[in-house]
């Protein structure tokens, strides 16, 4: 019989409005009011965000900072500036790429500050320069340097047969050509149960797997959790299943021998993720020059068993 675990961090309490703990993408399922941390959490947001998102909010701020800037020194007069032609059009974008230079600390020396003003406003502006650059290259290195996992789970989870009986099925694949050592799996069912007065509360099983750890992970790996005596499934038809309304809480960790530190994944299913009486299909093939070709678009894949 299974045994009943401890509450992992979570929670016993049970909401009918939280339906999961987990987000499918393996972020937490939770807004935090009233603990902002300031510059930690924006140097955190900006960390992990995508590369497109992080480039985007670097060159719009560095437009915004010389659009201030060229407003100061407009502010101030042009003239002010040596090398400003007063007769063109575009005193605007002189202005605007004078401040360019001096943000960048490039001066190419056609065009410099004239007066006490406008040298004091072009100094802050060459401080204010250098420190961004200083906090662009600080998250540059901290993008690169921070291991991030490569893991990508099945959209859905599967209930087929396994041996003499039934089992669910989790699929996971490492998109990097880095292979990962030493890789744990753990997953955690966690459903809703009534106590002696009558509540619902979460209750928390730590389900076993026929093989929990591997070596090294360079292709696939399926997470197979038996339904026998030692599951909290045992003896249960689909529709009591379905009614507990049960999340698979499911973390991975493994050695990344290119950063020589551990990458850890989340992922959380929920009973609707489930297809029943479906098996994953393969995602390998075989080709001419002796190789194994991998197709990660099939890994979602499922067939009749």
């Amino acid at each position: 019989m299974a045994e009943q675990m401890k509450d992992p961090g979570i929670g016993t309490k049970f909401d009918e409005k939280v339906r999961r703990m987990i987000n499918a993408d393996g972020s937490y399922n939770v807004v935090r009011k009233g603990s902002s941390e300031g510059i930690r959490d924006i140097f955190k947001y900006l960390v992990e965000i995508t590369w497109f998102k992080f480039f985007i909010i670097l060159f719009s701020g560095y437009i915004l900072f010389n659009l201030f800037f060229t407003a100061v020194y407009l502010l101030f007069g042009f003239e002010n500036i040596i090398g400003i032609d007063p007769n063109n059009d575009s005193v605007f974008f002189q202005v605007f790429f004078f401040s360019i230079q001096t943000f960048t600390t490039v001066g190419y020396g056609t065009l410099a500050p004239l007066g006490f003003s406008t040298q004091a406003v072009a100094a802050i502006e060459a401080f204010v320069g250098f420190l961004s650059f200083s906090l662009a290259t600080g998250l540059l290195y901290g993008r690169f340097s921070r291991p991030q996992s490569k893991l990508k789970f099945a959209d859905p989870f599967v209930f087929s047969k396994y041996e003499d009986g039934y089992s669910f099925k989790f699929k996971l694949t490492n998109l990097r050509d880095v292979v990962l050592q030493d890789v744990e799996a753990k997953i955690i069912a966690m459903f809703n149960k009534k106590n002696n007065k009558g509540e619902i509360i979460r209750s928390f099983y730590m389900l076993p797997l026929t093989l929990p750890k591997i070596e090294i992970m360079a292709l696939t790996w399926t997470l197979v959790h038996k339904i026998d005596k030692e599951s909290p499934f045992w003896n249960k038809t689909k529709e009591e299943i379905i009614a507990q309304q049960p999340e698979f809480l499911i973390f991975v960790n493994g050695f990344d021998e290119v950063y020589a530190e551990r990458t850890r994944a989340h992922k959380s299913y929920v009973i609707e993720d489930v297809i029943w009486n479906k098996n994953f299909a393969t995602i390998f093939n075989s080709l001419d020059n002796g190789k194994l070709e991998m197709d990660v678009r099939d890994l979602s894949k499922v067939i009749d068993e």
